[in-house]
Order: C-alpha cells, then structure tokens, then sequence
C-alpha cells in the first residue's frame, strides 16, 4: 500500500511514453519521487523491496519514493507504457498528520479510462511549456490519485468499473437535451436492451431508464437553481422531457415537490438526501 496525501499540491519533474522497441529491464534505482507507471501495450514484471509485481495493459503501479525498485525480466519487445515522477508531499515523507489515503500499488484501470486520459493530458501539459503548467500538472496529479480512489472503492464494495455503462454515462452527460430509449442507447453501443440493462444493474443497481431519468432530473435540479427566471417548458426540452406536465410530474414524483416549489423554497431535504444518494451510487 501506498499512503498518499488528498488533493495537495504536487511538484511534477519529469513523465514521457517509452516503446521498448526490444524489451528492457526496469532500471534498478532508489527515487526521490514517486513513480507512476501506466502500461499502455504489454506486460511488465517490476519487484519493490522484494515484493513482485506483474502488470499487463491499463495497469497502473505507483512505486513509492524512498523505496528499492528494480526488474529481473525484461518487458516484453514493443512494450508501450508511460509514467510520471512526483515529489512526495511534506506529509508523506515525514508521516505527519493530515489526509491521506492508502492506495494498493498495483490498480487495474482498464474499467475506468478516465485514468488514461487524465495521465496522457498530463504529459501533454508537462511538455507544453505553459505558463500554468505547475498548476494544470498538480491538479491533473490530484485527478488521477482521486479517480484511483473511486476505483478502490468501487472494487471494496465488490463492484467492478464497466467500460460499456461509462461509457454511455459519458453520453448522457453530453447529450442532456435527447431522453434515449434503451434501444437506441443500446444500438448505439452495439449490444441489445436487454444486455445493456444488466450490465446497469450490475454496475450501479438500476436500470439504464431509472438512471437516466434521475440524472436528467438532478440536471433539472440545477438548471431551475442556475435559470430561476427559464420557462418550465424550456427545462423541459433542455433536457429531454416530452413537455412541462412530463417533467413536473417525474421532478415530483422522484423529489416530493413541483418545481415551481422548488424554485421558491430552494433544494427541499428529500431532494437533498436523493441528490447525496445518487452521488453515491456513481462513485460506488
């Protein structure tokens, strides 16, 4: 495990991709840093103080600054990977209180390829020369550590990251204005309804309607916050109800208030618990 201080400030000093073109040893070093390895394409064998630990594609290892890294088996030839050095926090390197998180050193994270993008973004910026470039790396930093902490989350309450319901979630995020029917979600991810429902059940425990409509109705939340002086007809058709009677109806029926009264009193408790509790079905 390693202990990793939350959303402090972080000092980036050195990340790239590397192709071994004919496989190579892991160097054999003691770090300053914090080393975070992303396997894009291959496997890799790298030992920490005698521990072994044996990576394969959307792998990520964090080796922990101050400890003994080194290989004894050349990765394989065509090996893609990238990675990044980051300096231990105060906290960190002198156990001093404050919060922190263990992280396991090895996380899968072919379920959650926000971890990719986040990673490879980072490189990108490192090698822009930007002026905001130590601000842009240490927030990317705090994404990555943070999105490897829902990830560990998820896999202790035994649900596993599913690549197919992420990646029609991010479709409903970008698309709030089209209520889709199971179907033509489902056609445009090339499986069937059916299909589509179960890994929504199995993911986050309901179905792809139910989720969507409690989205769609938490966007409606914040669009009625944000536009308090916006036609219901046109929060209706913003997010992808049939007309205003629809969207009242399901806004009261989920959060025991029309949105007229909403708009008046502010966000109601059972909306607020209903929010919370949707929060934390999407992380878990």
């Amino acid at each position: 495990m390693v202990l990793l201080e939350k959303m402090a400030p972080r000092e980036v000093n050195s990340c790239n991709y590397i192709t071994s073109v004919n496989g190579n040893l892991h160097p054999d070093r003691v770090m300053r840093e914090h080393d975070f390895l992303y396997i894009l394409e291959g496997e890799w064998e790298i030992w920490e103080d005698g521990t072994c630990y044996h990576m394969h594609t959307d792998d990520l290892l964090i080796l922990k600054a101050g400890a003994h890294h080194y290989g004894t088996k050349p990765c394989n030839p065509g090996n893609r990977h990238m990675y990044f050095h980051v300096l231990p926090t105060p906290a960190e390197l002198h156990s001093v209180e404050a919060d922190t998180a263990a992280l396991p050193s090895l996380i899968h994270c072919g379920g959650t390829p926000q971890v990719r993008r986040y990673f490879q973004d980072l490189i990108a910026v490192y090698w822009s020369g930007g002026e905001q470039r130590a601000a842009q790396l240490s927030l990317l930093t705090n994404l990555i550590l943070n999105t490897l902490l829902e990830i560990c989350a998820s896999s202790a309450q035994g649900i596993a990251g599913d690549p197919l319901v992420e990646q029609v979630c991010r479709r409903l995020r970008s698309t709030p204005q089209k209520m889709f029917t199971a179907s033509e979600m489902a056609d445009e991810m090339f499986v069937c309804a059916r299909t589509l429902n179960n890994r929504f059940q199995k993911a986050l425990g309901q179905t792809f309607h139910t989720y969507q409509t409690e989205l769609k109705l938490r966007m409606v939340q914040q669009y009625l916050r944000c536009q308090p002086k916006a036609a219901l007809s046109e929060a209706a058709e913003n997010f992808g109800f049939c007309d205003e009677f629809h969207l009242s109806h399901a806004f009261k029926n989920k959060f025991g208030i029309s949105p007229s009264r909403y708009r008046v009193l502010g966000e109601s408790t059972d909306a607020r618990k209903t929010s919370k509790r949707m929060d934390e079905r999407e992380r878990g």
